[in-house]
């Protein structure tokens, strides 16, 4: 009796432990994790699986150039800008159909919401604006003149600070960046940096990281816009942080390369990397910090190429360049539970 108590013990136990291991292995079936892909030539938008590369769909907008995609976990949705159409799409990415769209200006460009998924900033870059979009109710709760061509934006996580690129319009002059109270929409400094700078925000602490085309990489504090520090490479454009926001990564457009930058001190980690196409432009990371996914730009351009990163930051290029519809543009990867 004793004996086949322990043995039906050893068998519960067995199966206790295969029951945990297949839950360990399987567990992220739960998951979905895909990225998102304004194709602008095409007027589409394009789901790849961040973890196969496969394409699992396309989604079609009609007489629409997608360019820029955000993702806001709070809300579960997507969120795309559509410059034809002077609109943002919302996009179920369960679904994968677009559920509601919101009028915005005219030259819609660059977008970001706040890290708390309460508002989405829209650069307008014909009619010189920024909408604010109240993501509780989509509806635009302000429109700001920025007076000059408005290009990058990002809000930082609490919401409370807005950070956007604006083009001099003049080779001989430098662009800008300007500092907007997220809270009263007022702007609050600015500074002059290179030619076409992007933005980035770190979430820890006030360290807002502006790459320029013309070759400069400023480090600058997020309170006041006061350089902290520079880094002279050349092209640099799009640029994304680790998600641990140690290290950021950033595309060399007219190169064909990428750097990895060490936040803490705005200096490079390692060699470029040559990337297997031409004019990378933006750049997503997943959520382990592990794979990089960078959109190739132009007229005739199609591909999205992936790329693994090491612990130290070193990137290396991935066997697969997946081909996507003309133009990929803008990205969002993200992770969300499926039933």
């Amino acid at each position: 009796m004793v004996k086949k108590i322990s043995i039906l013990l050893l068998s519960t136990l067995l199966l206790s432990i295969l029951f945990i291991s297949c839950h360990h292995d399987y567990g992220d079936r739960d998951f979905e994790e895909v990225v998102a892909v304004a194709n602008r030539g095409a007027g589409s938008v394009s789901f790849v699986d961040a973890i196969t590369n496969d394409v699992l769909s396309t989604l079609e907008i009609p007489n629409s150039q997608p360019m820029y995609v955000v993702y806001v976990k709070s809300k579960d949705k997507l969120y795309v800008g559509d410059r034809a159409g002077n609109k943002v799409h919302v996009i179920d990415p369960e679904t994968k159909t677009v559920e509601s769209s919101i009028d915005v200006g005219n030259g819609v460009f660059h977008m970001w919401a706040d890290g708390l998924g309460r508002r989405l900033w829209v650069n307008n870059d014909v009619d010189n604006t920024t909408s604010v979009i109240d993501l509780h109710t989509n509806t635009v709760i302000e429109t700001i003149d920025i007076g000059i061509k408005p290009h990058d934006v990002f809000v930082n996580k609490q919401g409370t600070r807005a950070y956007i690129s604006v083009l001099s319009g003049n080779a001989q002059v430098a662009d800008s960046i300007y500092m907007y109270s997220a809270i009263t929409f007022q702007k609050l400094a600015s500074r002059g940096v290179g030619k076409d700078p992007h933005v980035f925000h770190l979430i820890r602490g006030n360290d807002l990281f502006v790459p320029c085309q013309s070759g400069t990489i400023y480090k600058l504090n997020g309170r006041n816009l006061n350089v902290e520090s520079t880094l002279d490479l050349p092209g640099t454009h799009g640029i994304f942080a680790s998600p641990n926001q140690r290290k950021l990564f950033v595309a060399n457009i007219g190169g064909a390369q990428l750097y990895t930058i060490k936040a803490s001190n705005n200096t490079q980690i390692g060699n470029a990397v040559a990337t297997p196409d031409v004019i990378p432009h933006n750049i997503a990371v997943n959520k382990r910090g592990d794979k990089i996914f960078v959109t190739h730009s132009g007229m005739t351009a199609n591909k999205l190429s992936t790329y693994s990163v090491t612990r130290s930051g070193a990137i290396t290029a991935d066997t697969d360049l997946i081909t996507l519809e003309t133009n990929p543009f803008g990205l969002a990867y993200y992770k969300r539970r499926v039933d």
